[in-house]
């Protein structure tokens, strides 16, 4: 870890800021983004807006319900609405347990007994013949009565120009063609269907007869779970839509993304995931329970151009404790290459903007940009009151220097002294619903970026533990006695939210899953009581 190390041995049991005040969630039912179908639950209290009856609920179609574009100054993250760890607290998490729970998909509290009933959502637009294969390979499924209560599927149109033919028994929905808006209509289609687990397939990828057994089994068990199938590429084109897609898909097959199949292999299909791991999952199969699906918001409607609304909704499960997983034997046979087959300038142009609009959304190495300043803030600081003027001064412009993304939340006397032009400084509390890390800095100190960034290095990674402290000796002359004092904290917030579900949930020893580190020995010093922000400036002092 470079510019510092990491102790060899935990601490103990997390004793991060687990009711910090602006770690609490806003209301149940308040969805982010203005314009947002689900905004109907606000229309009802708080403890009433998961009981909405959805047999009440209308459904948008093209000739009859409004659909109203967000405007961008009101559209927020997703995850501004509720943290899950207050949306799932009546849904307790059986991570890990395999305890045969799944979320009821009227009240949230978890369902005990058989199996789950299952929501298909096939998203649509103008491919009626791809479609058609589709919706005839979904009464192929295998697993009723085991895996699966029952299936109901409802074809999510996204402004074709004809309403596409579906067969008796399939539901369609519909909504106004403003652009490529995949994820509103994904919600469309998740918010007409009543199951408790929802799997999302697009119109041109045709699962095999095991597919829904195998993407249902872990969100019926794990309702906190996200799960990705395999999506399978071949030349479907010139066969027939009734065809066994199991049987011409494998003789037509194209080549897949080997850089997809290595980061399963690497993670042992998402075991291993991490803060990064968003980049593995796909909408065109996926599954989760619809209590973490309406818990977190659904997909992020602002998305108007082709992909990345499913990495910015897994990014999002995985900020709020939720897991990702990936289930090998879901395969679907998507008709046509993968992006890698396609026109080139096409493709880098799609790239390109699919890009930005995921990093002006997510937090995060990797995810986001350096230089500019497009994402979320990261980490959110919190300076302690009562420190010393000149050394908070000293403490916060080294801080900026190194993490150039961080926002800064001041004391109102630091506030009124360093605020102003700077629009990451900020006053007060802060606001973590939708905040990754939390910084508190207890005392001054400054160094290089090294320093300060294998601060935050010391919670990145699978096996990382969910809180950093940062011990050294106290200022010179500073009067605070002998051994070593905490200057700073680090916290994964992530883990603070899953740790409070659990806790929730009844689970024994959740202290001791958590723990923290302490690291010594970083290129950090504190700030001299006697120094003056013109020698730090200067460079003498």
């Amino acid at each position: 870890m470079t510019g510092g190390r990491r102790a060899a041995q935990r601490t103990g049991p997390l004793a991060g800021p687990v009711d910090l005040p602006g770690l609490e969630v806003a209301p149940p039912g308040v969805l982010p983004v203005s314009g947002n179908r689900w905004d109907l639950a606000l229309a009802a209290a708080p403890g009433d807006a998961r009981a909405l009856d959805r047999d009440r609920a209308p459904v948008r179609d093209r000739d009859h319900a409004p659909v109203r574009d967000p405007d961008p100054a009101e559209a927020r993250d997703p995850a501004d609405a509720r943290d899950p760890a207050d949306a799932y607290d009546s849904a307790p998490a059986r991570s890990g347990t395999h305890s045969g729970t799944h979320a009821d998909a009227r009240t949230g509290d978890p369902a005990r007994g058989g199996p789950p009933s299952v929501t298909v959502v096939v998203t649509h637009f103008e491919q009626p013949r791809e479609l058609a294969r589709t919706l005839h390979a979904l009464t192929r499924q295998t697993g009723a009565g085991t895996t699966w209560r029952d299936v109901e599927v409802v074809v999510a149109d996204d402004g074709s120009r004809e309403p596409p033919a579906v067969p008796d028994g399939v539901r369609l929905v519909r909504q106004a063609d403003r652009g490529f808006r995949a994820g509103a209509a994904r919600n469309l289609g998740a918010a007409a269907g009543r199951g408790e687990v929802l799997v999302f397939l697009d119109a041109d990828t045709t699962p095999e007869p095991g597919f829904l057994t195998a993407m249902v089994r872990l969100p019926a068990c794990c309702p906190e779970a996200l799960v990705v199938g395999r999506r399978r590429h071949a030349d479907l084109a010139a066969t027939d839509p009734a065809a066994p897609v199991e049987q011409v898909g494998p003789q037509r097959e194209l080549p897949a993304p080997a850089w997809l199949d290595d980061a399963y292999a690497a993670s042992r299909d998402l075991l291993d995931a991490d803060e990064r791991s968003y980049r593995f999952v796909i909408a065109a199969v996926l599954a989760c329970s619809r209590w973490l699906f309406e818990g977190l918001g659904g997909f992020d409607e602002t998305f108007r151009a082709y992909g990345g609304e499913d990495w910015e909704l897994a990014a999002r499960v995985w900020r709020h404790g939720g897991l990702l997983a990936h289930a090998p034997d879901a395969v679907a046979w998507h008709d046509g290459p993968d992006w890698a087959g396609r026109d080139e300038v096409e493709r880098r142009a799609r790239k390109l903007d699919e890009t930005l609009a995921v990093a002006r959304r997510l937090d995060g190495p990797g995810a986001t940009t350096t230089g500019l300043r497009l994402g979320p803030p990261d980490p959110v600081v919190v300076v302690a009151e009562g420190l010393d003027p000149t050394g908070v001064a000293v403490c916060v412009d080294s801080l900026l220097a190194a993490l150039p993304r961080a926002r800064v939340h001041l004391s109102r006397a630091d506030h009124a002294r360093l605020g102003g032009a700077d629009d990451r400084l900020r006053l007060g509390r802060p606001d973590l619903r939708t905040a990754s890390r939390l910084l508190e800095v207890r005392r001054p100190v400054r160094g290089p970026a090294a320093g300060w960034r294998a601060v935050l290095d010391a919670v990145a990674g699978v096996d990382a533990p969910g809180a950093v402290r940062v011990d050294g000796e106290g200022a010179p002359g500073g009067g605070s006695g002998d051994g070593a004092v905490e200057w700073l904290r680090l916290t994964d917030l992530r883990t603070v939210r899953r740790r409070r579900r659990w806790a929730r949930a009844g689970a024994e020893g959740v202290d001791a899953l958590f723990g923290e580190t302490t690291l010594t020995g970083l290129d950090l010093r504190p700030v001299a009581p006697d120094a003056s922000f013109e020698s730090y400036l200067g460079g003498w002092g």
